[in-house]
């Protein structure tokens, strides 16, 4: 499946955006994964839907002016974003960070959000401070990574990751730039908003939330307390999938988010 990319200028900011399909216009968010890698699960929404992936500042294409400083800037430019793409009300998907900026931009306007789906996202603070919510998977060698973040370690070298066999050069400082801007956004306190927790219940769109049944970066439990902060919203765990369901199980997801944006 071949997709379009392009710059759209939102607010001065130039994002690299890529496009595919036709129907009910939808906005994927990731975090710091390489636009040059497609999720099969993004294939498969293509299909059905007319899919806008764009990357964050700082990452990939984008562009990360000086004065985007923090995540309200990130919430803020999202939300410009869905202005920008003219479409009326579209539905907003994001994982992981990418969850955690759709979560932001949803609780300041859901003007232009229909439905709000979040998976395995991050973002939000449930236990004490003392107690570790997310692993940071930036400390850890690519193998651990594997064990951490996949339900079969065996396919985690389908997501191309810094220190695998082969990652050079171009691709390896791409996503060691983007690794450096999200970090830049989630590193203190590391990825949460102290405050969004309790903001979730402003939520007013239909949301859902759906979790890799094996997910140990971000515990299935911390997914449910995610869920039960949003009035309303469903919880879907996808078997057979750890941290990145869109790549171990993406027909499975794919079917489940289609299922809830087309109630």
């Amino acid at each position: 499946m071949t997709w379009h990319s392009e710059t759209v200028e939102v607010g001065g900011v130039k994002l690299g955006v890529r496009r595919h399909g036709d129907g009910k216009p939808l906005v994927i968010l990731y975090g710091d994964q390489l636009d040059t890698q497609v999720p099969p699960f993004d294939d498969s929404m293509a299909e059905r839907f007319r899919a806008v992936v764009p990357s964050l500042p700082g990452v990939n294409r984008s562009e990360l002016p000086d004065w985007i400083e923090d995540m309200e800037d990130l919430a803020f430019l999202g939300l410009d974003l869905l202005e920008v793409l003219d479409a009326g009300p579209v539905d907003v998907i994001g994982h992981g960070f990418g969850g955690w900026v759709a979560a932001e931009m949803a609780v300041r306007s859901q003007q232009h959000i229909r439905r709000l789906a979040l998976i395995d996202s991050v973002g939000v603070k449930i236990s004490g401070p003392t107690v570790r919510d997310v692993q940071d998977v930036y400390v850890y060698t690519f193998q651990e990574v594997a064990e951490l973040a996949w339900h079969d370690p065996g396919a985690a070298r389908a997501l191309k990751w810094p220190g695998m066999e082969g990652v050079v050069d171009e691709e390896l400082l791409t996503l060691l730039r983007n690794r450096q801007s999200v970090l830049k956004f989630g590193w203190r306190p590391f990825m949460y908003d102290p405050k969004l927790l309790r903001r979730l219940a402003r939520v007013r769109v239909p949301a859902h939330v759906f979790w890799g049944g094996s997910d140990r970066v971000v515990s299935p439990d911390y997914g449910r307390a995610l869920q039960q902060a949003i009035p309303g919203a469903g919880f879907t765990a996808i078997p057979g999938a750890g941290h990145y369901p869109q790549w171990e199980q993406p027909e499975a997801l794919a079917k489940a988010v289609t299922e809830f944006l087309e109630k």
